[in-house]
């Protein structure tokens, strides 16, 4: 196939078609040729031209329609179009530019022209291509959480968790230092490999340590190494864990555990990529992503004199919060499924009972994620080769828990009306609240309440709620 760019010129009219291509071909051009509708739409799915110049009035479909069903496929739409026509008035070119071309030129076209607004929609195929690049990178993206994730896709639910993910996205392919803050069981570390695994350092190494594992002088030799005779014990010499990570990403896990002495060498590796092991006087140079950790308030350690400001700001390139579960609800009943598929005890396909559903959702989790996949493994063993698991075999803690969705809106005094009206209290509090937790989306609101689309309408109408 030749490297030229490629372009689709189409005209029912052979004298038409004809100075097209020449120009085009005169101009360096690869041309392809259509005269109707149909050939024309046929091309452009088997060429996938770099552009495509396309007459309005053709047998067929004519060159509106092209251009609707081009922009409406996933991988035509993003290959610019131009239509030309004789008939270039204004309603005819706001259709035109509705239905997704990109360009309007007016037939008998000037040469000049021609080859400048073809120039110039080659710049936004560029552009366009970046962003199927990074379309298709977003798709790899979830694609590598799904098969890598404990969690499976099913962090996606939450905005927040959302938003993380498509900034996992943007960041993973660069050097940044990734710096991801959260309580204990929340997925730091998950986070840590899905940036490794679709970065473009996923064929290297993967380095895990936890700074609060060993005291000052053994971590300092397991991040940076030693010569023998370094100490008593080094008996021989040892690579540390940062050259073990060269080329790779090194996840460095409870930060705001770690000395003074070693955040200064730490971020000498952060600034220029160098280290000296331990009884050595040479220097070593590594290239190392380093996404650090901590469910530490690491501002409040600066204010303390106990946490580097510098190295704070070069470490936090991005900053990853991540949100406790008790703040994610909405994702507890598809982790929950998540974690009975994948629990080595599950001998068969279960589900769990509504009510136990319902306390596994209103509990606050403060174990987080990692709590949560206690949890089930556990109502899992205990089920045994029952398909439904019920309310009696959650922890006597979470099957105490309160539905937050209801407990607010139980709380209403008895004495202010009639049964009828605390049920109406009680409803349009539930329906408000729906409303708000999904943005308004009435199909997902009807979900939570599990009620009828329908349903909702009537009693937002019958309620005269907003939204």
């Amino acid at each position: 196939m030749s490297d030229k760019i490629r372009i689709l010129a189409v005209d029912d009219d052979p004298d038409g078609l004809f100075a097209l291509q020449t120009v085009l071909e005169e101009a360096g051009f690869d041309v392809i040729t259509a005269k109707n509708g149909n050939e024309t739409f046929a091309k452009l799915q088997s060429e996938l031209p770099d552009l495509a110049l396309i007459d309005v009035m053709m047998p067929g479909i004519d060159g509106f329609e092209v251009s609707r069903r081009a922009k409406a496929d996933p991988t035509l739409k993003y290959i610019p179009l131009v239509l030309l026509t004789a008939r270039a008035n204004l309603d005819d070119i706001v259709h035109g530019l509705e239905q997704g071309a990109d360009d309007y030129i007016k037939k008998p076209f000037d040469r000049t022209e021609l080859l400048a607004r073809v120039n110039a929609l080659l710049r936004l195929r560029t552009l366009y291509k970046e962003l199927e690049g990074q379309t298709e990178y977003n798709k790899s993206l979830r694609t590598e959480l799904d098969k890598r994730s404990p969690v499976s896709g099913t962090v996606a639910r939450n905005q927040k968790m959302q938003e993380i993910l498509a900034l996992i996205g943007k960041v993973a392919p660069s050097k940044l230092p990734i710096l991801v803050t959260g309580e204990s069981g929340t997925g730091k570390e998950l986070i840590a490999r899905a940036v490794h695994s679709v970065s473009d350092r996923k064929d290297k190494p993967f380095v895990v340590q936890n700074c609060s594992t060993f005291n000052e002088n053994l971590l300092e030799s397991e991040l940076f190494g030693h010569v023998k005779g370094a100490y008593t014990g080094a008996q021989a010499a040892k690579r540390g864990l940062f050259e073990v990570a060269d080329g790779g990403t090194f996840f460095l896990d409870e930060l705001g555990e770690m000395s003074p002495n070693l955040q200064a060498k730490l971020l000498r590796v952060l600034q220029d990529g160098t280290f000296i092991p331990v009884g050595d006087t040479r220097e070593k140079k590594v290239d190392v992503r380093i996404v650090a950790a901590t469910n530490k308030d690491l501002k409040k350690l600066i204010a303390e004199n106990k946490f580097r400001d510098d190295l704070y700001y070069r470490i936090c390139g991005v900053h990853v919060a991540l949100p406790p579960l008790r703040e994610r609800r909405e994702d507890i009943p598809a982790l929950v499924d998540h974690f009975i598929k994948i629990s080595p005890h599950a001998k068969a396909a279960k589900t769990v009972a509504p009510d136990a559903m319902n306390a596994l959702t209103a509990f606050d989790w403060p174990g987080n994620i990692r709590q949560l996949q206690n949890e089930v493994e556990r109502m899992v063993v205990l089920s045994g080769d029952a398909k439904v698991i019920a309310v009696d075999l959650l922890s006597p803690e979470v099957a105490g828990a309160k539905n937050p969705k209801t407990e607010g809106a139980l709380a209403f005094d008895s004495s202010s009306g009639s049964l009828k009206d605390a049920v109406c209290a009680i409803e349009r509090r539930m329906i408000e609240e729906a409303l708000v937790k999904t943005n308004g989306n009435k199909s997902e609101a009807a979900r939570e309440l599990g009620i009828s689309r329908s349903n909702l309408i009537a009693k937002v109408q019958e309620y005269g709620i907003k939204g």
